[in-house]
């Protein structure tokens, strides 16, 4: 049995407790705030002092720097600065960046003025070759580089009464020769010979311009049996009007059956001459045409087993034809009737005159000389 003082006294103790204990946590949450933040006091100290007494960086140490970075961390150390401290790219605030120069791009050379050679410099340059056409004009053609040029020196050339020799040193060279046709009448071939004559090239029959008809020269068969009697070495030509490849091998077979029973031993020209006033059946012909016209007689005799020449002017040769085509490796004979020949490039025989008088050959004859002796090949 409790007695009335215990009662009424533990009734009154009960909120002293409660407020004790409150502020008992009040006390300890102050005194935990302050601990916290001495504690952070310390440790700021602390890392002040453990940075200040640093012992002498080594030699070592400093191997783990790079060279710049080495005089900022000392700077840093000795001076305690901070890293604001250290942001001096201020300093270059009022400098401007230097300027890097732009390379000026190299100009283009500028091309000359392409220069048009004039007449007179084509003459004398040895790049072009004047033809003339039929309606008169003339014009300046490129000499080509694809195609032999001839290297004939005619200093060495020699006329004797319109006989012409090419020698080389004391040795004579060439062989002189003459057309002939039945237009010639009779020839004396003994008389011809003993003129000073090698060879003759004689007409074995033509195509009519208008007609297309192929006919045998009159006095052929007497002129090539003469000829050949009097020690005369023989070649052939045959004047064409074929405006195909057909008929030029038409052609071909022609002179070959004429020259069944002989042998010649010069070559066989194929000859394609310009109608002067008239019309003719090869007017209709282009360059390329005519090229294979050419090229179809040609090659049909040289099967044959005869040596061949192609027949022609300046003009003809350089403007009629396909000269890269043709000429390249084709024996020519030209026809042009100067002092020195303007055409550029290889010829095997140059019909040089015309109209001279020779011992046994009634009216006038057309002079070639030959650089090669056929006879030997």
């Amino acid at each position: 049995m409790r007695l009335p003082d215990e009662q009424e006294e533990r009734g009154i103790g009960t909120p002293v407790i409660v407020t004790i204990a409150v502020v008992s946590v009040l006390i300890l949450i102050i005194l935990a705030f302050v601990f916290m933040s001495n504690n952070q006091k310390n440790t700021n100290r602390g890392n002040y002092q453990t940075a200040a007494a640093q012992p002498e960086e080594t030699p070592e140490d400093a191997m783990e720097f790079a060279e710049g970075q080495q005089d900022i961390e000392s700077l840093y150390r000795e001076h305690k600065l901070r890293a604001e401290d250290l942001d001096f790219w201020d300093m270059y605030e009022d400098k401007a960046p230097e300027a890097v120069p732009e390379e000026t791009p190299l100009e283009s050379p500028t091309p000359e003025p392409s220069h048009e050679p004039t007449d007179e410099e084509k003459a004398k340059d040895g790049k072009h070759v004047l033809v003339s056409y039929k309606d008169g004009t003339e014009e300046w053609l490129e000499i080509s580089e694809n195609i032999l040029l001839h290297n004939y020196d005619f200093t060495k050339m020699k006329i004797t009464n319109g006989k012409m020799t090419y020698y080389e040193g004391n040795k004579k060279l060439s062989r002189l020769g003459v057309e002939l046709s039945e237009e010639n009448g009779v020839v004396d071939f003994e008389a011809l010979k003993q003129s000073g004559i090698d060879f003759v090239m004689l007409r074995v029959g033509s195509r009519g311009y208008e007609t297309g008809l192929i006919k045998q020269d009159e006095k052929f068969t007497d002129n090539i049996a003469a000829a050949m009697d009097a020690g005369l070495e023989v070649g052939v030509y045959f004047c064409s009007q074929a405006i195909s490849a057909e008929e030029a091998v038409q052609e071909a077979e022609f002179v070959e059956n004429a020259l069944l029973s002989y042998r010649i031993t010069y070559p066989v020209a194929f000859r394609m001459d310009s109608i002067v006033n008239d019309a003719a059946r090869t007017d209709i012909l282009d360059e390329e045409q005519k090229t294979q016209v050419a090229e179809a007689f040609l090659h049909d005799m040289e099967r044959a087993g005869y040596s061949v020449i192609l027949y022609g002017s300046k003009e003809w040769l350089l403007t009629e034809i396909l000269p890269e085509e043709l000429l390249e490796d084709t024996d020519v004979w030209l026809t042009e009737q100067t002092a020195i020949p303007e055409y550029p490039y290889q010829f095997k025989m140059w019909e040089y005159a015309g109209g001279e008088s020779v011992n046994g050959v009634q009216g006038a004859v057309n002079y070639t000389v030959s650089f090669v002796d056929y006879s030997r090949r």
